[in-house]
């Protein structure tokens, strides 16, 4: 199984929520299980080595969505982001980030997809 994880922009404008996709693709010949419920495929944003936030942080209920996929067949979760930061379980303050540039990638388990960067936008700045 890989994954991989992308944004249809670099850039997002101020107040505009960053969106991400994130696609499991099956490398196995035989039909194979694989979770893709937010709780076991998270979408993680960092500045640098920091985490700001993961999508697995504040999910509501099981958070389960076992797929069976063939060879080379993909599955798909769409996250959307707040802008604010998060911590496991949910608790404590959630401030809003300041713009610049950030990383995001999927991981599920040991599986980890490479990052993407993008760029959350100052008012009066305009995109590249």
């Amino acid at each position: 199984m890989t994954l991989s994880v992308s944004s249809p922009q670099y850039f997002y404008q101020p107040g505009a929520m960053p969106r991400f996709t994130v696609h499991a693709v099956s490398r196995d010949g035989q039909p194979c299980r694989f979770n893709m419920g937010p709780k076991f495929v998270s979408v993680v944003i960092a500045a640098g080595n920091r985490r700001i936030w993961s999508s697995a942080d504040c999910v509501s209920g099981t958070g389960s969505n076992m797929v069976v996929m063939a060879g080379g067949k993909q599955a798909v979760l769409r996250v959307s982001w707040d802008r604010r930061t998060s911590s496991p379980g949910c608790s404590g303050t959630r401030p809003l980030v300041r713009p610049g540039e950030y990383q995001v990638s999927a991981v599920a388990g040991p599986l980890h997809s490479r990052s993407v960067n993008f760029v959350l936008g100052a008012k009066g700045v305009s995109g590249p």
